[in-house]
């Protein structure tokens, strides 16, 4: 068998075997085929497609590139071990809420994250800007660590999916991360190599998402419940909005720090404009989760009960655990608001230059194109252009206003941070094309700023 026919073949459209997807797989993971022959069958594939059985087939060959994760120490009776997985989008920190959240709530997760793909952000990065946290202990101490504090928040390694990791990586530079098959056989071959017992996830849509529109999405949703079942785990999806960068931030330790905000939030600001967005889709998220894991099945209590852990200070406290817990750097700061010391993440967070962004013109923002303010970050050196590239962990984008917001011209909208000006020069062309103001009326405005960000949640049921 050659990869030269198998790339042929595809090239033509036709099905490949599991023989010749297996060949493949086995071979790529190996260091046996190079990037430039894997390369072109993901592009044939990009442009050609997969049938079902070839979907099934690449998704299982990459989940048993490498060994499976045994989770039979964290079982415990009457409770199922959940995983969560979003399909990415910018400014999606839902991950480090959602986590410390339902592990407060006595929902254990031993969660494995990916570092940014093309103009989306990834929780793994946001975790590298926290000083000293580190994302790569092995598995065996990961687990011992959900069995101490209820979660860990760990990156792939070559201990499972190995063939993910680097199609995962090779996809970022050669302008195929949107295949809808390549995203699905991504997620789910290493959800289903971590062991869980069901999978929960968060399919985003629009311009800062991977899938454009709602029926795509709920393509894709539904794609991956499919290799879910076929693969004997439970798997739902939820749909939420990336139509605009999602909370008040974007950039590594920049979000870090809205993490922070919302764990610490009292119910005032928990409930205001500013943590809409956000607030609506962690809230459905977490509550999912709870219920999928047999803890509670009742999402509306649910989501009391995520209210209570955040004020009570219980989730906050997790998520301190879970940073001291593989080694990130704390400090004890007093927080004039809390009228208390508290622990506070260290974060790769100094930047050289700040330069306001004003409203051009009088009006209500429209809308901001997340794949903008996404291509934007990569300028500032906060995403990669190229494989294993180093980024900049403190540049980013404090959002003042969003979608729906009253502006008066010379109001400012968003400030950059950034260490480099000329790579500002070029992530402003990014910036400016990205938020659009019209003069229209407030009831307009007012359905903009309220438009939900939950769009539907799918299960076995909706295949």
């Amino acid at each position: 068998m050659r990869m030269y026919d198998i790339i042929e073949k595809k090239r033509d459209g036709k099905e490949l075997t599991k023989s010749e997807i297996d060949y493949f797989i086995t071979g790529y993971s190996n260091d046996k085929i190079p990037d430039y022959q894997a390369s072109a069958l993901l592009m044939a594939i990009y442009f050609n497609g997969l049938s079902k059985l070839e979907l099934l087939n690449l998704t299982f060959a990459m989940r048993d590139s490498s060994k499976k994760i045994d989770l039979s120490a964290l079982k415990v009776p009457g409770k199922y071990i959940v995983d969560k997985h979003s399909t990415g989008g910018v400014g999606d920190k839902v991950t480090l809420i959602v986590l410390p959240i339902v592990a407060a709530l006595g929902v254990g997760v031993c969660k494995m994250s990916g570092k940014g793909l093309g103009f989306t952000g990834g929780t793994a990065d946001k975790l590298e800007s926290i000083e000293g946290y580190d994302i790569n202990i092995p598995i065996r101490l990961a687990l011992k660590q959900v069995q101490d504090i209820g979660l860990c928040l760990i990156s792939q390694s070559s201990e499972i999916a190995i063939a993910d990791k680097k199609l995962y990586a090779l996809r970022d530079t050669t302008a195929t991360v949107e295949s809808m098959e390549l995203i699905a056989s991504s997620i789910m071959s290493k959800k289903l190599a971590s062991g869980v017992d069901k999978i929960l996830l968060d399919v985003t849509v629009g311009s800062g998402a991977f899938m454009k529109d709602l029926d795509s999405a709920k393509e894709l949703a539904k794609t991956m419940i499919e290799i879910g079942r076929d693969a004997g785990v439970e798997t739902k999806a939820v749909i939420t909005s990336m139509s605009e960068p999602l909370g008040r931030n974007v950039g590594n330790a920049l979000e870090i720090k809205e993490v922070i905000s919302f764990l610490l939030a009292d119910e005032n600001s928990l409930m205001s404009d500013e943590f809409r967005d956000l607030r609506e889709v962690v809230f459905e998220i977490a509550a999912q989760m709870i219920s999928m894991s047999g803890v509670c099945t009742d999402i509306e209590k649910n989501k009391k009960d995520i209210v209570r852990v955040i004020l009570s200070g219980e989730a906050y406290n997790k998520f301190i655990e879970l940073i001291k817990a593989q080694n990130g750097k704390v400090e004890r700061v007093y927080m004039d608001w809390l009228g208390k010391d508290l622990d506070l993440p260290v974060t790769h967070d100094k930047v050289t230059f700040l330069k306001e962004i004003h409203a051009q013109s009088s009006g209500y923002i429209v809308s901001i194109d997340s794949k903008q303010i996404g291509e934007a970050l990569v300028c500032l050196g906060g995403g990669r252009r190229k494989k294993d590239e180093e980024i900049d962990y403190s540049v980013g984008f404090e959002f003042s206003k969003k979608v729906g917001d009253k502006v008066e011209e010379g109001d400012v909208i968003l400030t950059v941070l950034y260490n480099d000006k000329q790579n500002f020069e070029e992530a402003f062309s990014y910036i400016e094309n990205a938020i659009y103001i019209d003069d229209i009326d407030e009831k307009l405005g007012n359905a903009l700023r309220l438009k939900p960000h939950v769009l539907d949640i799918l299960g076995e049921d909706d295949i």
